[in-house]
């Protein structure tokens, strides 16, 4: 029986990586179940004991690397040296650059996941788990500033939204141009985010902004 079970779990792991491999290589719209049993060396019937349909499939793919995303979130944080945030941005690059299953992943993200009728369901996979990835940001953002990394008054939704623009766009550039050797901007961008977080009175509650510049008196004028 442990064998059976063995077994069961290899098929799956290879028909997850077989969808990985064919939605990096047709695009997720253009990949049907066929192809991706028949890459993976098994029969369509082992695919649908295994996934319901291919948003079943994108799932289990989303699924895996965000586990692996949110394990590695606490881990990056470590020692309370101040640099938690700052480690952390630096893991999920390195991940992305030397880890083939979360590259490949994201260059579907960002490249090869066409929206269509037909995808609209995956389109819905995918939605679910950023809100999912947002929920962890803004986990991170709490924990650096209960450890003292960021103002305690910090809004946290436009942090979030601040620090995934920053994450997703360097990202989307990296994959747009995939021979190319953006390494030595990678730590740039990583020191100017969390500098950013960090001292920015824009990314501050309401409340706690700077009050704006007043204008000039009205003794003065502008030339």
């Amino acid at each position: 029986m442990r064998k059976t079970k063995e077994e069961a779990q290899k098929t799956r792991e290879q028909l997850m990586q077989s969808a990985l491999d064919t939605f990096l290589e047709h695009g997720v719209a253009r990949t049907s179940l066929a192809a991706i049993a028949r890459n993976a060396g098994v029969t369509r019937g082992a695919l649908y004991w295994h996934f319901k349909n291919k948003e079943d499939l994108f799932e289990a793919l989303f699924e895996k690397i965000f586990l692996a995303c949110r394990a590695s979130l606490s881990d990056g944080l470590g020692e309370h040296d101040g640099q938690g945030l700052h480690r952390m941005l630096c893991g999920m690059f390195d991940r992305i650059r030397y880890d083939d299953t979360h590259r490949k992943l994201f260059t579907i993200i960002h490249l090869k996941c066409e929206f269509t009728e037909e995808t609209r369901a995956v389109f819905d996979v995918k939605k679910k788990y950023i809100g999912l990835w947002e929920e962890q940001l803004r986990g991170l953002i709490r924990s650096c500033t209960e450890r003292g990394e960021l103002p305690q008054a910090i809004d946290p939704d436009l942090a979030v939204f601040y620090l995934h623009t920053v994450i997703d766009g360097l990202a989307g550039i990296w994959f747009c141009e995939p021979e190319a050797d953006f390494s030595a901007f990678v730590q740039p961008v990583i020191d100017s985010a969390v500098y950013t977080l960090r001292h920015s009175p824009h990314l501050l509650r309401p409340s706690e902004k700077h009050p704006a510049r007043h204008s000039l008196p009205a003794t003065e004028t502008a030339l």
